[in-house]
């Protein structure tokens, strides 16, 4: 199930990245349009400059503004299975962990667990 989560959120951030990618020509390109035909508006050249450079500075500023935006969406839908993996349990390889014990020797039994390995005293290796 997380596995599948995961897959549609990289899915969901592949078509997000498309959408983002496509806001980020069309504003570069009209843009960059608006900026270079700033004459059109008026004739003065003081102002033409002053509008010229208006246009290109809102233009940088929307192509951040979309990168940031894309950036904080994308982290935001692979939040959703980061999140909803929390609630789901643990993976299929932690619950097969008890598996090679007898029937019933679990976490929960009656039955104790052999000390750990690290309680016996070491064996002495003699010479002669």
């Amino acid at each position: 199930m997380k596995r599948l989560l995961w897959i549609l959120a990289w899915f969901a951030v592949a078509l997000w990245s498309l959408f983002a990618w496509g806001a980020y020509g069309l504003l570069d390109f009209f843009g960059s349009v608006a900026a270079r035909n700033a004459d059109i508006v008026t004739g003065h050249p003081e102002t033409v400059e002053w509008l010229s450079w208006a246009l290109m500075t809102l233009r940088g500023l929307g192509l951040g503004a979309i990168v940031f935006v894309w950036g904080l969406v994308s982290l935001l839908i692979l939040a959703v299975p980061a999140v909803l993996g929390l609630f789901l349990g643990s993976n299929r390889r932690d619950q097969r962990a008890f598996e090679w014990r007898e029937p019933g020797a679990g976490p929960n039994s009656s039955i104790p667990f052999p000390p750990s390995t690290g309680s016996y005293p070491p064996r002495r290796i003699e010479r002669r």
